[in-house]
Formats: C-alpha cells, structure tokens, sequence
C-alpha cells in the first residue's frame, strides 16, 4: 500500500527525518512511534503533501505520489488527521463530515448555484456517504448537533468521520488518543480494528502505548528522525535500542 524510500527532511541545520525507508501493507495497522521530537508528525507532514520532502521517494497504492499537492494525495486515498482536533464549530456534525467527501466530487459553483441535475445528485450521494461515516464511528444520532457542543471525545470521532467520508484507503492518524479518557480510548481502539476489519489500511502516531501494542500489526521506532526498529509489538517491547530512547542512560 505505501512505501517510503530513503525520506530526508532538514529544517536549516537540524535534520528532522534522516533517510527513512518503510513498507506499509494492505490491510494493516502500521503503528509509528518515539519521543518527543522523534521526527513522527514531520513524516506524516512528508506522506500528506504539507511539506516538500529534501529527498527520497513516497510510492502510494503503485505510484509515486513525491511532490504531489495535498489535495492530490487526498483524491488518491491517502488522508489525514491532525493532533489538534479543528472541526466547524457553529456547523452541524454531519456538515463536518461533508466537507470531508468533496475531494471526489466535482461540480462547481454555476452547478451549485443553478442546482443542477449533477449537482443534487452528488448532493444526495455526499449526504449518504456522511451519515455512513457517522454511523461507522457510532455519531449517526448526533448528525444535526453543532459540533462545538459535542464533548472532547465525539469531536475526535468526528474528525476521524470526516476522513471516512472521502473514501480513504489509507488513513493516518495522528495522535487520536490524545486527550481521551480510558473508556474513550478503549472505544477509539475498539474503532481502528473495526476499520480493519472493513478493509482500510491505518497508520497511527501514538505515546499511549498500551493502545498502541494492543492494535497495532508493526510498530516502526523513531528517535531524532532516525528508525531505530520495526517489528511487531512483542519484539518491539523487548528491544534496548528503543528501551534506551524513552529511559535514557540511566
């Protein structure tokens, strides 16, 4: 499904991704891990397109997809979240997770204000696919509520409704536990195997690890921009490179 070639990044004199080369399969939870400044949101930064990469090559799905603008990468499959959960606050829930469908819809703004045959009936095909996102992360009742009055919790989930709508075959997330309580993550995890199960590819940024070696298929370790490990997350609980990055040299 992905693989990343050699991926370099520099911000002035600070390296930030050094020469990063990984496989993601079809069908996996491809789990990306290490301390603060690790380099983790840097290369979800390089996969989505919001910053140019110094080097190396990113293949999505068969293709190269280096250099592409976001919105392009977006239309091939491959979406995002972001660490800051950033919905349309006075918006209703279900026009939150609309927005997200757009990408692979393409009437314009005479077909909107003429209100086309074409345009009703992407209209109609938006609307279903959004409630079929709701539904998946189990928010379909809460369709018409302002997304500003949901709790912390749901507006996650909405976030993440909204890259269901648009069709993805890879989704990544990033750090969707953060600032989750227990219930609220146990249903978060309960959520990516279900995801799945129904055939997507997920990526995840993560510091809780409990959730992380519960879900995760293959875990790959960051630290200072550099993959320290990748394996699966038995093997990776045991290994003294990573070990060593979250202790330190004690």
């Amino acid at each position: 499904m992905l693989a990343v070639r050699n991926l370099h990044k520099d911000f002035g004199r600070m390296t930030v991704v050094n020469d990063l080369s990984f496989e993601v399969n079809l069908n996996e939870i491809f789990a990306i891990i290490g301390p603060n400044g690790a380099g983790k949101t840097t290369t979800f930064n390089l996969l989505s397109g919001l910053i140019p990469a110094d080097a190396g090559e990113i293949r999505f799905d068969g293709e190269s997809v280096s250099g592409l603008a976001t919105h392009v990468i977006a239309e091939k499959g491959m979406v995002r979240t972001f660490q800051t959960v950033s919905l349309f606050d006075s918006m209703t829930v279900l026009d939150n997770v609309k927005v997200g469908c757009h990408p692979r819809y393409f009437c314009g703004i005479l077909s909107a204000a003429f209100r086309t045959r074409r345009f009703l009936e992407e209209e109609r095909d938006i609307t279903c696919q959004a409630y079929h996102a709701l539904d998946m992360i189990g928010l379909k009742e809460k369709a018409s509520d302002i997304a500003g009055s949901l709790s912390f919790g749901q507006q996650r989930l909405t976030d993440i409704a909204r890259v269901l709508a648009g069709s993805p075959k890879l989704i990544l997330l990033d750090e969707p536990a953060a600032g989750l309580n227990a219930q609220e993550t146990w249903e978060l995890a309960s959520l990516i195997l279900s995801l799945k199960q129904n055939g997507l590819t997920i990526m995840l940024i993560e510091h809780d690890m409990s959730l992380v070696m519960d879900i995760a298929d293959k875990i790959l370790v960051l630290d200072h921009g550099t993959k320290i490990a990748e394996d699966i997350p038995s093997e990776i609980q045991k290994n003294e490179k990573v070990i060593m990055a979250y202790l330190g040299d004690s």
